[in-house]
C-alpha cells in the first residue's frame, strides 16, 4: 500500500513537471529567427501565453549581461551585443513566482557592414531588417521588422494598429509583421508609411514583398507604395489590388486617381501567400510604373504620370494600406520579406 501511494505521488508530481514544461514552451522569441546573422542593437521580439500574468521580463546574453524589460507583453526591446555568436534568453517571472524562458542562438555581424556587397553575390541575403549598401546602390531587407513605422488613416475613422507588430505565425521567415485594420464605417482604409533613407542621384526602385490576409473575403483590396523626394517634386509609385475590380491599378499623383491596368488580381484564400515585385523608375521627369511581376509572372506596365510639388526633400520610403469593405468588417494583414532597393 506504502509502493503503491509512493508511485502515484511521483506520477502526479511527474505530470505536474510535463505541465509546468509545456506552459513555459509558450515563450515564443519571434526575432531573431534561430542563427540568425543580425546587426547590433538586436531586436528581441517574444510573445507570452495570454493567460499568464507577468511580473517582469528580463533579457541575458550569454547568462551575463542582463537587460531588464518591465512587464510589457509582448516584449520588444534593443539590446547591444557584441559581434560573435551569442545566446540570448528571455526569462518572464509570473506573478505567483513562476518562471517562463526560452533561449535561442544568434549571430552578430561586424560593425562595418559594407562589406555586404551586393553586385558580388557572395552573401545571401540578410533574413531580419537591415540596410546593405553597394556601388550599385542600397537595399533594405525586413522592412517590416524595422522600427519607424506609423499610423495614417487613409478614409474614414478606422481602428489601425499603431505600427505592425512581429509575429512568429503566420510567417515565411520566423517572422512577420502583422497589421489590424477595424473600420468604424463603410469603405475605411488604413496606411502605414515608414521612412527608409535619403538620396540625391537615385532613379530606379524595386519593392518586392509577399503578403497574406486572415480573412481575404471581407477586404476591399490592398495598396503597396514607394516614393521620393526630388527636391521640390514628389514622385509617388503606388500600386493597388482591387478585389472588386480584380485587377491591378496604378496612382497618377498629379492627376489625383487610379489608373487601371488589365493586369489580374485575383482574391487570394486565407491561407496562401501572395508575392508582389514592383519595379519603377524617374525619367523624363515623370514617375515610371516599368513592370509588376505577381505570383512569378510578370507584366509590362510602362504608364508616366507627372509629380506633385512639395517642400524640397531628396528622402524616400515605402508603405501599406489595407482596404475595408462596405460591410465594415476587421482583418488583419501580415508582410513579410518587404525589400526595397535604390539606385
Amino acid at each position: 500500500m506504502h509502493d503503491g501511494t509512493f508511485l502515484r505521488s511521483l506520477a502526479v508530481s511527474g505530470a505536474l513537471l510535463a505541465s509546468n514544461l509545456v506552459f513555459a514552451q509558450g515563450v515564443e522569441i519571434v526575432s531573431p529567427a534561430s542563427n540568425d546573422v543580425v546587426n547590433s542593437p538586436v531586436r528581441v521580439v517574444a510573445d507570452f501565453p495570454r493567460t499568464a500574468q507577468i511580473a517582469s521580463i528580463n533579457v541575458s546574453v550569454d547568462n551575463i549581461n542582463n537587460y531588464p524589460a518591465g512587464a510589457v507583453t509582448p516584449l520588444d526591446l534593443n539590446i547591444p551585443v557584441s559581434q560573435g555568436s551569442h545566446l540570448l534568453t528571455v526569462t518572464a517571472v509570473q506573478d505567483d513566482g513562476s518562471q517562463l524562458t526560452a533561449s535561442r542562438w544568434v549571430n552578430v555581424a561586424a560593425p562595418l557592414t559594407a562589406a555586404r556587397n551586393l553586385s558580388s553575390g557572395t552573401l545571401a541575403s540578410p533574413t531580419s531588417a537591415s540596410t546593405t549598401s553597394s556601388t550599385s546602390g542600397l537595399s533594405y531587407w525586413n522592412i517590416e521588422e524595422k522600427s519607424g513605422w506609423y499610423t495614417y488613416p487613409d478614409q474614414g475613422h478606422p481602428v489601425c494598429s499603431s505600427t505592425p507588430v512581429l509575429t512568429g505565425s503566420p510567417s515565411l521567415d520566423g517572422a512577420s509583421g502583422k497589421f489590424y485594420l477595424g473600420p468604424t464605417g463603410q469603405f475605411n482604409n488604413c496606411l502605414w508609411p515608414i521612412l527608409l533613407g535619403s538620396s540625391s542621384t537615385a532613379t530606379h526602385f524595386t519593392l518586392d514583398t509577399h503578403y497574406r490576409l486572415s480573412n481575404p473575403s471581407v477586404s476591399q483590396g490592398i495598396e503597396f507604395s514607394s516614393n521620393k523626394h526630388v527636391g521640390t517634386k514628389w514622385y509617388k509609385f503606388s500600386v493597388q489590388c482591387s478585389y472588386y475590380k480584380g485587377i491591378f491599378s496604378v496612382w497618377d499623383t498629379a492627376g489625383g486617381k487610379w489608373v487601371a491596368t488589365s493586369i489580374p488580381c485575383k482574391r487570394p484564400s486565407s491561407s496562401s501567400w501572395d508575392h508582389l515585385t514592383i519595379n519603377t523608375a524617374i525619367s523624363n521627369g515623370q514617375a515610371v510604373f516599368l513592370s509588376l511581376t505577381f505570383n512569378g509572372v510578370t507584366h509590362t506596365i510602362n504608364k508616366s504620370f507627372n509629380p506633385i510639388t512639395k517642400s524640397s526633400s531628396y528622402s524616400f520610403g515605402v508603405h501599406f494600406q489595407m482596404n475595408g469593405n462596405r460591410g465594415g468588417n476587421s482583418y488583419y494583414g501580415y508582410v513579410d520579406q518587404l525589400t526595397y532597393k535604390v539606385w
